[in-house]
């Protein structure tokens, strides 16, 4: 007995060592063939620079026919491992394709196809009847891997894209089915939209999709408060637009906008609601369907166009004169003369406040209500002056006379830009216009921030 197990163990170990050896070997083919490839790119390369150059197409097919030698030999003797044998026999026709503008390949062209085809064939098959087996059975990612493993290899292989297709489609449709059993519309619909991108010819998710949206869907109206007059009832009406086109640029499919401004009949339908009775005349109307609606107004609307303040005052001009020095050569001397310029001031404000509700229809329960205040203001401050030097204020008495009073202050720089300023001031109009596009914004984004769904 313990011969034997002596036996054994050596032929344990001499297998080992034959693993260890085929392995060190493999490993070696391996780094051989990586510098090859690393050789022939960097020819490659310098043959598209210099393509006349001699010792780079000589060194080009040393290195190349080398390279696919050790491919080729690589795919022989695979040991009978068909997809090893595949990938490998891929790989060397790889580099055969990419050599052929640089080598003549033709000693390799179609001289293993019938072998590879045979076991392509096996592989295939293998991978075809196991791919079947995790669809029964309910294994959709499995059953992908070796699909898509086939359709790389084989585009055209039996229905084989079919195969992938319901593969893919088969566990969305579970899933969104459950989602929509859990009345969980939206999640639905967004776990269907990838697939749908992909297969867009999918009925049956089409379908799904549909119903997600319809039983989902919540319809809003939007309305006013024919109680708000004057400025702030077309400012209003205003926000109101734009807190629509907002919303509809969205093109979120689970919001519909039902544009009502008819206060009166909107409040007719909650008191019929209250009590219990119909309104005939809301019957008809559209806003009846709405699953709620959304008040949005302007409740003050501030706007105070400032006066243009005109002030006339004292200052100095600087100039040059040419004099000459004690030398009798023309110098440039510095010289100031007192003037008037005209100084301008004006200021526009305005303040508006938004007020937006959110409320169920069916039981007039306020969801949601919020006001925001928007300031804004502008002003201008220049000086016009006509003169060409630089402009200093101050204080004279006589304009042109001396008076010990005279005083000039060192500030030209803050002058001169005073008049290089802009002369302009925003209108209150178009402070209205920007309330409005920020105001409809904070509307907006909160109503599509709730994602609504009719449960």
């Amino acid at each position: 007995m313990k011969k034997i197990g002596l036996i054994l163990c050596g032929l344990l170990l001499l297998s080992a060592c034959k693993g260890a050896k085929y392995h060190y070997k493999s490993g070696k083919k391996y780094a051989q063939a990586s510098m090859l490839k690393e050789s022939v790119t960097s020819y490659k390369k310098a043959i598209d620079r210099k393509p006349n150059k001699v010792k780079y197409r000589i060194a080009m097919e040393e290195t190349a026919s080398a390279l696919l030698e050790e491919l080729y030999t690589n795919y022989r003797f695979a040991d009978g491992n068909d997809s090893a044998s595949i990938y490998k026999f891929r790989d060397a026709e790889k580099w055969r394709n990419y050599l052929v503008p640089y080598i003549n390949t033709s000693r390799y062209e179609g001289f293993y196809d019938r072998d590879y085809n045979d076991q392509l064939s096996r592989f295939l098959g293998q991978k075809y009847e196991r791919s079947n087996k995790w669809i029964r059975t309910r294994q959709y990612e499995r059953a992908q891997k070796n699909l898509i493993e086939i359709k790389e290899l084989d585009p055209d292989y039996k229905d084989v894209k079919a195969l992938l297709e319901f593969a893919e489609v088969e566990p969305i449709y579970v899933s969104a089915l459950e989602l929509l059993e859990k009345s969980e519309y939206r999640n639905a619909y967004e776990l269907l939209q990838p697939t749908l991108k992909k297969y867009p010819k999918q009925n049956l998710l089409r379908k799904l999709e549909e119903q997600a949206i319809e039983r989902g869907k919540y319809r809003l109206g939007i309305i006013s408060d024919p109680n708000i007059t004057g400025s702030e009832a077309t400012m209003s009406a205003a926000l109101q637009s734009a807190v629509i086109s907002l919303i509809q640029r969205e093109k979120d499919p689970f919001l519909e906008l039902l544009d009502r401004t008819n206060f009166d009949l909107l409040q007719q339908e909650q008191d019929a609601i209250i009590n219990g009775t119909t309104n005939e005349a809301a019957v008809t109307q559209e806003l009846l369907a709405a699953d709620g609606y959304l008040k949005v107004i302007i409740t003050h609307a501030h706007e105070e166009e400032g006066r243009l303040f005109q002030e006339t005052k004292k200052g100095w001009e600087k100039y040059y004169v040419t004099e000459k020095n004690e030398d009798g050569e023309d110098i440039k001397k510095a010289k100031y003369k007192k003037v008037t310029y005209l100084e301008y001031h004006k200021r526009n404000e305005a303040g508006y406040d938004m007020q937006v509700a959110l409320v169920e229809r069916a039981t007039s329960k306020i969801l949601w209500t919020e006001s925001y205040h928007q300031d804004f203001n502008d002003e201008v401050h220049y000086v016009q002056y006509s003169g060409s030097g630089s402009l200093y204020s101050g204080s004279w008495r006589y304009q042109h006379k001396a008076h010990p009073s005279d005083r000039r202050s060192n500030d030209s720089g803050r002058l001169n830009r005073l008049r290089k300023g802009n002369k302009r001031v925003k209108s209150t109009s178009s402070m209205r216009k920007d309330a409005v596009g920020i105001l409809a914004k904070k509307a907006a984004d909160y109503v599509l921030a709730q994602k609504l769904i009719r449960e």
